[in-house]
């Protein structure tokens, strides 16, 4: 087996994901022991805390009621097949809010991309539905400039 004291911590934290998607783990001590195993030796418990956080996985009840770690849904990011241009239809506003469009279940990956986004293009928040995008701009003075980030930004005409 290979010493892995030396390997990268993104070789880590790869390797602390694919663990917890690949099984249940109860407690740190688990956690740390299974890093051990697969050659990462050493892993203290306040590591194991800190590498819980980054990850961004959270304690919650599996399907025997017993408590395990997991990733959070929430930060997982959605991988699509095809460039965002395909999904994203149009974009308009009226005014006062802002209403894109977009190919069957392709709202909330939009919403999720300009969610991100925010502040640095105007965006106070967003509400997906499947196939439809409702997005609130922080000022409405500037509504036809955040329009206009958003069709740049995903490759489509702006009504």
């Amino acid at each position: 087996m290979t010493n892995k004291l030396i390997s990268t911590d993104k070789e880590l934290i790869n390797t602390f994901k694919a663990m917890l998607k690949e099984n249940e783990y109860r407690s740190q001590d688990e956690l740390a022991y299974e890093l051990s195993i697969r050659g990462y030796e050493n892993i203290s418990q306040s590591k194991i805390s800190r590498m819980l956080s980054k990850v961004g996985a959270v304690r919650t009840r599996n399907a025997q009621s017993k408590v395990i770690y997991q990733l959070s849904d929430e930060l997982v990011i959605p991988r699509v097949d095809c460039t965002i241009d395909t999904i994203a239809l149009s974009v308009k506003n009226n005014g006062t809010q802002i209403v894109l469009k977009t190919g069957a279940g392709g709202a909330s990956l939009i919403a999720r991309l300009l969610d991100s986004l925010e502040d640095s293009f105007g965006i106070l928040g967003t509400i997906a539905g499947d196939d439809s995008l409702l997005v609130i701009p922080s000022d409405t003075k500037m509504i036809n400039d955040t329009t206009m980030k958003i069709s740049t930004l995903l490759g489509i005409s702006s009504h």
